[in-house]
């Protein structure tokens, strides 16, 4: 049997970058924060409500402290960051659907290479070897088809960030392929090492996912 190539992948961004932005988000606006980033923010209890991938979390005001949806600490650094940055740098402006690569974003190219082998790799090899369980996480995201490809989505992953995944299967000559398009609006909300976070928040969640269908079948 042809051995997966999928690569193990793991949040790469540590508890000290948490920190850092939990310090930088105390002195954010929770009211403007919740309007621009479309995220609720309940001033009674100074907590916004933040669904990411069809999991709730929430986020403490001023603290910054992101918590599971049953109120618990929990250890993906790569979301509790990416919820942060987001809450922060969001600007309340529409979606554009108007589609760009990670190399048409600043520094784009510079950082491509680690985005393509920890993300779109990924994606590719698990979309060409679990076809089924992808499409059953697409359903779990409330997708919509795209019509590239051999499969595509539309989706949003937070409210204010919808994102295009493209899939090519592969064969005996060629590799699969993929691509990962972001709306352009998120050029204004992102800077390239935030984008590389949510590749991460991405394949962590697809991963979760695919391989918890496949241990159920076991």
């Amino acid at each position: 049997m042809k051995q997966s190539k999928i690569l193990d992948i793991d949040p790469h961004f540590s508890e000290s970058s948490y920190v850092v932005n939990r310090d930088l988000f105390k002195n954010y606006d929770p009211v403007a924060m919740g309007k621009n980033s479309f995220c609720p923010y309940d001033p009674k209890n100074g907590r916004f409500e933040v669904t990411v991938l069809g999991e709730s979390y929430f986020v403490d005001h001023p603290s910054g402290k992101v918590l599971n949806a049953r109120g618990e600490e929990f250890d993906n650094y790569s979301v509790k960051i990416f919820i942060l940055r987001y809450l922060m740098n969001a600007n309340g402006n529409e979606v554009t659907n108007e589609w760009i690569s990670f190399k048409e974003f600043p520094d784009g190219p510079i950082y491509y290479s680690n985005f393509h082998k920890r993300c779109i790799q990924v994606f590719a090899q698990i979309g060409n070897e679990m076809p089924e369980h992808l499409k059953n996480y697409m359903n779990f995201q409330k997708a919509v088809t795209y019509g590239k490809g051999d499969l595509s989505w539309q989706f949003t992953v937070t409210p204010g960030v919808d994102i295009v995944w493209i899939l090519w299967f592969g064969d005996d000559e060629f590799e699969a392929e993929a691509q990962i398009l972001f709306d352009k609006k998120l050029t204004d909300i992102f800077n390239i090492k935030d984008l590389a976070i949510l590749g991460d928040v991405l394949m962590i969640s697809l991963k979760t996912f695919t391989f918890s269908l496949d241990s159920k079948k076991n």
